[in-house]
């Protein structure tokens, strides 16, 4: 069975459990009341619902957080853990069709807007970076930001998507922002 984690209960779960390390992390970033912003609050959500329904998927190793707008609040989660790979996934304006997924490269993070964070997440990955095999930054070209709407068709689309390809180990074929 993976582990999941939601904001409150992170950590008094990892404070008082003995759970192994996990080999993945998922980190989903947004802003549940900002439209497509919550894209990746919705893959954390896609990921868990789609773990405890298909009882065979191979999830041990993976751990899925719903960061909401604070990733920086999960840092002594990922420092405890020390996964192979940590996945951020967070809605970024890339200049593309909504919907649109890709990897993007720490250089390119400065040049994007990431609009609800506390803290620049081009500073939260230098952080991080040190306690993880590998840091990968999935940004979903949202639609519309707007409070209080709710997810686009394409972004939602997106989303199930991604939430797939990471389920299956297919996240090198989202494209690299060129």
């Amino acid at each position: 069975m993976g582990i999941e984690y939601s904001q409150k209960q992170v950590y008094s779960k990892v404070i008082d459990s003995e759970q192994r390390m996990s080999s993945t992390i998922v980190l989903g970033i947004g802003n549940r009341l900002g439209g497509d912003d919550a894209a990746g609050t919705c893959v954390a959500d896609m990921l868990n619902q789609r773990r405890h329904r298909v009882k065979s998927l191979p999830t041990d190793d993976l751990m899925v957080i719903d960061a909401g707008s604070a990733p920086e609040g999960y840092t002594s989660v990922i420092r405890q853990h020390r996964p192979d790979l940590l996945i951020l996934v967070d809605a970024a304006d890339m200049g593309l069709p909504p919907g649109a997924l890709r990897t993007i490269m720490p250089e390119k993070i400065s040049i994007l807007s990431f609009s609800t964070h506390h803290m620049p997440l081009s500073m939260f990955i230098s952080y991080v970076n040190a306690f993880c095999g590998k840091v990968l930054l999935v940004g979903v070209q949202p639609e519309q930001t707007e409070a209080g709407r709710g997810i686009s068709k394409a972004v939602r689309k997106s989303v199930k998507k991604l939430a797939e390809a990471i389920l299956e180990g297919r996240i090198a074929e989202i494209p690299l922002l060129g």
